[in-house]
C-alpha cells in the first residue's frame, strides 16, 4: 500500500504556521516575594511575540489563567477568574505585560511558600503557554500594637466592630510596615496597606481619634518618618513624609481631639496624599499605589530571545 506525505501546513490552517506557535514566550515576576495574608499580590505576565506575525490576544474570557499550588503540595482553591483587560495585538518581536492582583483571585490565608504558573492560551481551544513557576511566600509578620476593638458607625447607619492591626515584616533583612484592617473578631480581613520601610531601632507611633480614623507615624530612615491617616475601611486619608530637623516629629492631640503631627519639617512628596499642589524638584518618590491591573505595556525594542533569561524590570 502507497503511503502519502500529509503536507506539515495542513495541520495548521486558521491561525498561524505551527512552527510560530512554539515562539510565544510567557514570563512571570513580581515586585516582592513575601506578602501578608489578603495583601493585594500583584504579579506582571510578559508575553513575547516571536510568530513572524501580529498576535491578537484577549479574544476569549479563558485566555489567560493562573494556578496557584502549595510548594509542599495542594492546589489553592480558586475564587474568580482574573480581571478582563480587552482585546489587545502585539507586533511580531515585541512584548506585551500585563499586570494582575491575585488575592481577590485565590484562598491564599495560610503561610508558607507558593507556586504560582501562569497559562496563556491565544485562541479558544488551541495551544496553550505555560510561563516557568514564580515562588512567593505567605507571612503573618510580627504584631507592634495591642488588641483594640472599635465600632464604627457606617455612612447607612449601622454600627459594626473594626480593628486596626500593625504588623512588621522581616523581608530580606529589610523591615516594612503593614497596617490591617478586620472585623472585631479577625475572622475578616478587609484591607491590607504596606506604610512603607520601617527602621530596626523605631517603634511606630499610633493614635486614634473621634472618628475613629488611625493616625500613624514611623521612622523610614535617617531623617526621615512618614505619616498615614487611614479610616476604618482601610482607605488612605492622608500621607505625608516628614524629616527631622530640629527636634524628632510626633503626633500629638489637642483639646477639639484633633491629630497632627509637630516638630520637625513637612517634606512635599509628589505621592503625598492630598496630593501637594507642585512637587519641588529633585524630591524623592515614595511608593505609589497601584493599580491592580493595567492595560498591557508594549515594549518598542525586541525582547531578548526566548530561551534567554528575563529581566524583571519594575513598571
Amino acid at each position: 500500500m502507497k503511503q502519502f506525505a500529509v503536507p506539515f501546513f495542513i495541520w495548521c490552517l486558521g491561525w498561524i504556521p505551527c512552527s510560530a506557535l512554539a515562539q510565544i514566550d510567557v514570563r512571570m515576576t513580581s515586585a516582592q516575594e513575601q506578602f501578608l495574608p489578603a495583601e493585594a499580590l500583584e504579579v506582571a505576565v510578559k508575553i513575547s511575540n516571536f510568530t513572524g506575525a501580529p498576535l491578537q490576544l484577549g479574544t476569549h474570557s479563558r485566555w489567560i489563567d493562573f494556578t496557584v499550588e502549595r510548594v509542599d503540595g495542594g492546589v489553592v482553591n480558586k475564587l474568580s477568574e482574573p480581571a478582563d483587560v480587552g482585546v489587545f495585538s502585539l507586533q511580531q518581536a515585541t512584548s506585551g505585560t500585563i499586570r494582575f492582583d491575585l488575592a481577590p483571585q485565590f484562598a491564599l490565608q495560610q503561610s508558607g511558600s507558593y507556586r504560582i504558573t501562569a497559562t496563556v492560551t491565544p485562541i479558544a481551544g488551541g495551544n496553550t503557554f505555560v510561563s516557568p513557576p514564580l515562588t512567593v511566600e505567605i507571612v503573618n509578620g510580627v504584631r507592634l500594637n495591642e488588641d483594640r476593638t472599635f465600632g464604627y458607625a457606617k455612612p447607612d447607619g449601622s454600627i459594626v466592630a473594626r480593628k486596626f492591626i500593625l504588623q512588621q515584616v522581616n523581608y530580606l533583612k529589610h523591615l516594612r510596615l503593614y497596617l490591617r484592617v478586620t472585623d472585631g473578631a479577625e475572622s475578616q480581613t478587609l484591607k491590607v496597606l504596606q506604610l512603607g520601610p520601617l527602621v530596626s531601632f523605631d517603634r511606630p507611633q499610633w493614635v486614634m481619634d473621634r472618628q475613629s480614623h488611625l493616625h500613624v507615624l514611623h521612622q523610614t530612615g535617617p531623617d526621615d518618618l512618614r505619616y498615614h491617616e487611614i479610616d476604618p475601611e482601610g482607605s488612605i486619608v492622608a500621607r505625608q513624609v516628614w524629616r527631622i530637623s530640629g527636634r524628632r516629629p510626633e503626633l500629638r492631640v489637642n483639646e477639639s481631639g484633633e491629630i497632627a503631627v509637630v516638630g520637625g519639617m513637612r517634606r512635599p512628596d509628589r505621592n503625598d496624599i492630598p496630593a501637594p499642589v507642585a512637587a519641588p524638584a529633585g524630591a524623592t518618590p515614595t511608593e505609589p499605589v497601584k493599580p491592580s491591573v493595567k492595560a498591557p505595556e508594549v515594549e518598542a525594542k525586541p525582547p531578548t530571545k526566548k530561551n534567554a533569561s528575563p529581566t524583571a524590570k519594575g513598571r
